[in-house]
């Protein structure tokens, strides 16, 4: 068994499973939503409401992005769970992938295709102007993926369990509603959702504010890592 090997099983359950299927379509949807339907909807709805939706074009391409590295994650939190199940990852361990090689693939799956996918959406989506500062809020999401994926692996009794505890991950989508829209003192609630980060810099850079936008980068960043170091240790608490 390799990591290879593990590529061609996970495609094989991907089309096998409609909820994992759903998880590698769902980011091609949003694409196709945002890049083709989104300014037409936006001259329907302000013709029909008096709303202009394009002036708040951000935050929607903020909020949209979240739901891409959620989407891996949660694939890959499944797949996980599975394994877990079935006492592979033990098995895996005596292979030569190893149980090191088998955590490196699981968690760089996630985060590559969160990144893939994010920066395709980001670069042709066409609602927001492409800049260089889209790094941020891109990189950020990225390592969530990993992040939601051990999440479930680690607290999630079964593969039931885990569907429900992803609905939980729902509550990222807070965090742009906040920074968009909630006055300054009162987004200090949502600094330990992940999702705020990524809105932030992303925010900040667009107001011309890049060395602010940077530092809240950095910030986000070491957040990030200290989320996946405890997702981490959990996963292999409940592995030992």
């Amino acid at each position: 068994m390799n990591a290879r090997a593990l590529l061609r099983n996970d495609i094989r359950q991907m089309l096998k499973d409609p909820m994992l299927l759903a998880s590698v379509i769902g980011p091609l949807a949003v694409f196709v939503f945002v890049r083709y339907l989104f300014r037409p909807l936006s001259v329907w709805v302000e013709g029909r409401y008096a709303f202009d939706m394009m002036s708040h074009a951000e935050f929607a391409a903020m909020l949209l992005l979240t739901v891409i590295p959620l989407l891996a994650g949660v694939m890959t939190g499944l797949l996980m769970l599975d394994e877990r199940d079935e006492n592979l990852i033990a098995y895996f361990a005596v292979t030569p992938l190893t149980r090191k090689g088998y955590y490196r693939y699981r968690l760089l799956l996630p985060s590559g295709l969160a990144c893939l996918m994010s920066a395709v959406y980001l670069l042709f989506g066409g609602i927001v102007d492409v800049r260089v500062e889209m790094l941020y809020p891109l990189l950020l999401t990225s390592a969530e993926a990993p992040c939601i994926a051990l999440f479930l692996a680690a607290f999630a009794a079964n593969k039931v369990e885990g569907l429900a505890l992803s609905k939980l991950c729902g509550l990222l989508f807070v965090g742009p509603v906040l920074v968009f829209f909630v006055p300054g003192p009162w987004q200090a609630v949502g600094i330990i959702l992940p999702t705020y980060w990524p809105s932030e810099s992303y925010l900040q850079a667009a107001s011309g504010e890049s060395g602010l936008a940077a530092v809240t980068f950095g910030i986000g960043a070491a957040y990030h890592m200290l989320l996946l170091y405890i997702a981490d240790r959990a996963f292999a608490k409940r592995m030992d």
